[in-house]
């Protein structure tokens, strides 16, 4: 197996002890986490798309206060984006009526009375 281009994620025990105690920290790994992502992409598309993702996710924290509230827009707006990318695949996959070509002419079965 080939190993990984990103940095290993803590457990989640670790993950909330540094929520807990050092916020900071935590931050500073989610900046560490998203730019490791954003290096990754090959192509200047997607790394715009994932820096644009990244600053809605983030406005949206600066927006609303309420833990609860911050994580619900962020789970709507990745639903929102998670429907962008299946619209998109679902219209690069499907194929135009004009493209498509016959395999086969499909015959209907006669009865042995209509062949008399």
């Amino acid at each position: 197996m080939a190993a990984s281009i990103y940095s290993p994620l803590p457990a989640f025990d670790e993950l909330l002890i540094m929520a807990k105690q050092d916020p900071a920290a935590l931050d500073e790994l989610q900046k560490k986490l998203n730019q490791e992502l954003i290096d990754a992409q090959s192509d200047d598309r997607g790394r715009k798309a994932i820096e644009q993702t990244l600053f809605r996710l983030q406005s949206e924290q600066f927006r609303y206060k309420a833990p609860l509230v911050r994580l619900t827009r962020a789970y709507q707006l990745m639903l929102m984006e998670m429907s962008r990318m299946q619209d998109a695949l679902e219209l690069l996959c499907k194929v135009p009526e004009s493209k498509k070509k016959l395999c086969a002419t499909i015959l209907p079965f006669r009865s042995k009375r209509q062949e008399r």
